[in-house]
């Protein structure tokens, strides 16, 4: 079912910031490779908790995000906490960790091109103050899809009005985007309006990703074409197109 959720910039808002992964950092294959040290309380002393970007976009072979805590860990450089990923068909996919004896414990999530997609979980195996003392673990949902790409092109004769709008998908397999037929919208704004209004929705783009409408106005508006959410990529909104 496509939630009908959509952007409001060419950017998708709320997407993970992401940075490409050096060379030279070479990672292993996600999964859960660090293991917590034990506590020598069971009491818990404090808190510590994880934030990731949690709406990621796969556009390219390797992103590299980067989580930060809170907390009574996040005031000792020396605390040792992490965090697994599981996904709910997948088991153990990935791994957040901070530690500073560990190779990969500088809190980056490493997210290949084919990390599974889905709705997933972070929960914490393990967090360690210098004192031996635990503190409790947050849980943090994220999802991870493909990245939608979205074109618009438009042109005026007289006072008839012709919009094309092209959807586009990340191919992990190519490394690159491909047209494909998806689920769009059509929409305007009144020059000097910051507030998008639909002018054609329910559309749906054909074998080669375009759809195109015409219509009949005077008057100059903004437009631009966006693609719905769905299962395995994002919403997305086109840059933004003046007739």
């Amino acid at each position: 079912m496509i939630r009908r959720t959509l952007t409001a910039a060419l950017a998708v808002v709320g997407l993970a910031a992401v940075a490409p992964l050096s060379a030279s950092a070479a990672r292993p294959e996600p999964g859960a490779h660090w293991k917590p040290d034990a506590s020598s309380s069971r009491d818990a002393a404090g808190t510590c908790n994880l934030s990731v970007p949690t709406r990621v976009a796969i556009g390219r072979p390797e992103l590299m995000l980067y989580g930060k805590l809170s907390g009574t860990c996040a005031a000792n450089p020396d605390a040792q906490s992490g965090w697994w990923l599981r996904h709910p068909s997948k088991g153990i996919v990935n791994e957040v960790v901070f530690d500073k004896d560990y190779e990969f414990g500088d809190g980056s999530w490493f997210v290949p091109a084919d990390h599974p997609i889905g709705v997933q979980e972070f929960y914490g195996v393990g967090s360690t103050n210098p004192d031996g003392s635990a503190n409790t673990q947050n849980k943090l949902s994220v999802t991870v899809k493909l990245a939608a790409g979205a074109w618009i092109s438009s042109s005026r004769t007289g006072d008839v009005v012709t919009l094309k709008g092209t959807s586009l998908l990340y191919s992990v397999s190519n490394n690159s985007y491909f047209k494909r037929s998806a689920a769009g919208v059509f929409q305007f704004r009144e020059q000097g309006s910051t507030v998008w209004q639909t002018l054609k929705g329910g559309l749906w783009t054909n074998s080669k990703g375009e759809v195109t409408l015409s219509y009949r106005y005077s008057k100059v508006r903004d437009y631009r074409f966006a693609l719905y959410s769905t299962p395995i990529s994002w919403d997305l909104g086109s840059a933004v197109t003046t007739r």
